[in-house]
């Protein structure tokens, strides 16, 4: 009887392959860890349990992942090209490049990750942040008016504080100053951001409404 609890395949293209509502547990990492770099092109992960493993320096392209749990992914080193995503993914974040220590190991070597053309249309994006370069107006997003969608965000960002902090009431101005802190730092490197205009873990919805206000206006 063949047995493969430790099995692994690199530099491999997995093409349209079926992951559909399977449970990846990490006997299947060695997949998205490997070096050289695996790729899979027009594979289903739909309705995956993928929270147990990392998407670690894997690419993706075009791939479906429609209610896939992705709850704790962070991309460092992920690339995703002409992918689908729907749903609720959990806490997710995407990067458009890995840092400084982690792209010297990366096979092949890269300073940006690729991430083009993704359709997040039907995805819930309340818990998820894309960070670090991504271009974001090379993706597809939702249309409802729950997100903002922003370009020159530094800019953007320098004039609204100019705003916020004419703000009368002490407490909203505090909250509002912090929310911008805040904000720089999950937005790092990022020219063009899309965010929830309210989230369950900001300030009052108050506050977020009119940052993001200010934001939109200081363009």
């Amino acid at each position: 009887k063949a047995r493969f609890d430790r099995f692994a395949l690199v530099s491999c293209l997995f093409l349209s392959c079926d992951f559909r509502a399977i449970h990846l547990d990490k006997r299947w990492q060695p997949l998205f860890s490997a070096h050289p770099q695996n790729v899979f092109r027009d594979c289903h992960f739909d309705g995956a349990d993928m929270r147990r493993v990392r998407p670690d320096q894997a690419r993706f392209e075009r791939c479906t992942f429609d209610d896939a749990a992705l709850d704790g992914w962070r991309t460092e080193a992920a690339e995703f090209i002409g992918c689908r995503f729907a749903g609720a993914p959990g806490k997710v974040v995407f990067y458009g490049k890995p840092n400084a220590s982690l792209a010297r190991t990366l096979d092949p070597v890269r300073k940006r990750n690729d991430f083009a053309q993704n359709d997040f249309r039907d995805a819930d994006l309340d818990d998820v942040v894309f960070t670090a370069g991504i271009l974001v107006s090379a993706q597809r997003w939702p249309s409802q008016e729950r997100y903002v969608i922003l370009d020159h965000f530094p800019r953007r960002m320098a004039r609204a504080k100019e705003e916020i902090v004419r703000w009368d009431v002490q407490e909203e101005r505090i909250a509002g100053l912090d929310m911008l802190k805040q904000l720089s730092m999950r937005f790092r490197d990022q020219t063009e951001i899309i965010a929830s205009r309210v989230s369950a873990s900001g300030p009052a919805a108050r506050v977020q409404t009119r940052v993001w206000a200010a934001l939109e206006h200081a363009g």
